[in-house]
């Protein structure tokens, strides 16, 4: 049972990340700051690079490369790339950040999805899951991941709800 409950508390942790947590974002204006931009009308790519910094209410998504895809002039995908490529925002009803890091970030609008490659982790406080693959599906709200060590295995750290810790006198 508690297993069970670690795996709904995680995948809860996880959520934000692709409905972009506080609701007011999904209404702010879409900031975008770069070296350089290469814009496409007839096939809706945007290609950033240099220093890019997304900006989207407290969205941050940052990395050396930032490819927007909106086709039909509504975003359906992104794809961040850096060394490592960030991501951070807040969510609604949580104090702390929910901050990704890795290699290659993929947001896919319409499959409800998220892509982490190239030694990703996801972390909100002390909560923390790190592979060299993580993929979240909200549609469904499950999430796997894939090694990352020379193992080949994958780290999960939950820290206890503070309200189950034992008070100190």
């Amino acid at each position: 049972m508690l297993q069970t409950k670690t795996i709904v508390t995680f995948i809860l942790l996880l959520l934000p990340l692709t409905s972009f947590a506080l609701s007011s974002d999904r209404n702010q204006p879409i900031k975008i700051k770069a070296d350089s931009v290469s814009l496409n009308e007839k096939t809706g790519i945007s290609v950033y690079k240099g220093n890019v910094v997304f900006t989207q209410g407290s969205l941050i998504l940052k990395g050396s490369k930032v490819v927007i895809h909106q086709p039909d002039g509504k975003v359906s995908k992104i794809i961040v790339t850096g060394k490592p490529a960030r991501f951070q925002q807040q969510q609604d009803n949580a104090k702390q950040l929910v901050k990704a890091e890795a290699g290659k970030m993929e947001f896919i609008t319409r499959d409800e999805k998220v892509y982490l490659s190239q030694n990703a982790f996801v972390a909100q406080g002390e909560n923390l899951l790190k592979g060299n693959k993580i993929e979240y599906n909200t549609r469904n709200s499950t999430v796997s991941a894939k090694g990352k060590d020379s193992n080949n295995r994958v780290t999960t750290v939950i820290e206890p709800d503070s309200k189950i810790r034992p008070q100190q006198e």
